[in-house]
């Protein structure tokens, strides 16, 4: 999808951070940009944002993880602004929290969010790209959908549900014309993990560098990127030789293993 001018792209948890940093970098590619998110304010003073820089942007109040919603809000889209073209799926919450000591509710809630909230919007907007033979999904994983990493269990648990149905459903759509863009950042300065210790090898990323390689994937059809990409593929290269020893053995000697267990746990959204 070489040209993105007129073209609708949707962006999800977009009111900030690396959701908005996708919406104004496809903006200024031309594309229409819809925002949503759960936090009406925000979405909208991120909206009037890109607007008055000239940009042209919708906002639509969402919470990813109802299914019904989803749906209604893709057909709200595309009825008001038009034939969604290129869906982002980047809505995503993270706990800092043991796998043992997560109650029941936060495990729903980063398994709503995380997981089936993008799988719901693949099935709202997707066959909609089928049926017109022409079409992009992005899926914000992380290199944390590739590897385990301690007091982060949830999260990587989602993200790795997520790398999975994506291979699936890319698979099934293989003559479609809809292309699949797995994405895996490693350490990105959004506030996200903010108080995370970043291991020697790697340093906290500015996020416009994911917003511009995403953009570059929905241009050339990338199937997959990493961001770092020699860093992050590294580590996704550890762990699937199949030796989780040396796996383990690797993450203590770099400090991925303790890397979040200063991550702050009440810290609001400042992602």
């Amino acid at each position: 999808m070489e040209d993105l001018k007129g073209r609708v792209v949707l962006v999800t948890g977009a009111a900030r951070g690396m959701g908005l940093k996708h919406t104004r970098t496809f903006a200024h590619e031309g594309a229409r940009v819809v925002l949503t998110d759960i936090d009406k304010e925000e979405l909208e003073r991120a909206a009037a944002s890109l607007k008055g820089s000239g940009y042209d942007a919708y906002a639509y109040e969402l919470d990813i993880a109802d299914r019904e919603a989803c749906f209604a809000l893709c057909e709200k889209v595309e009825s008001e602004v038009g034939l969604i073209d290129v869906l982002i799926n980047n809505a995503a919450i993270a706990n800092n929290e043991g796998v043992l000591e997560m109650s029941e509710e936060s495990y729903r809630r980063i398994t709503d969010v995380n997981y089936l909230g993008q799988v719901w919007m693949m099935q709202a907007a997707v066959p909609g790209m089928v049926g017109r033979g022409k079409g992009h999904v992005v899926n914000v994983a992380s290199t944390a959908g590739k590897v385990g990493v301690a007091r982060l269990g949830p999260y990587c648990a989602t993200k790795h549900a997520l790398v999975g149905i994506t291979d699936a459903v890319r698979q099934e759509l293989k003559k479609s014309g809809v292309n699949f863009t797995i994405v895996c950042p490693g350490y990105i300065n959004t506030g996200m993990f903010a108080g995370a210790k970043v291991p020697f090898a790697t340093r906290n990323l500015d996020p416009q560098r994911v917003a511009d390689a995403v953009l570059e994937a929905v241009k050339k059809n990338k199937t997959e990127i990493y961001v770092p990409n020699f860093i992050a593929r590294q580590t996704a290269f550890l762990r699937g030789l199949g030796l989780p020893r040396l796996y383990d053995i690797v993450s203590a000697l770099s400090g991925l293993d303790t890397s979040f267990s200063t991550m702050q746990k009440d810290r609001g959204r400042p992602f």
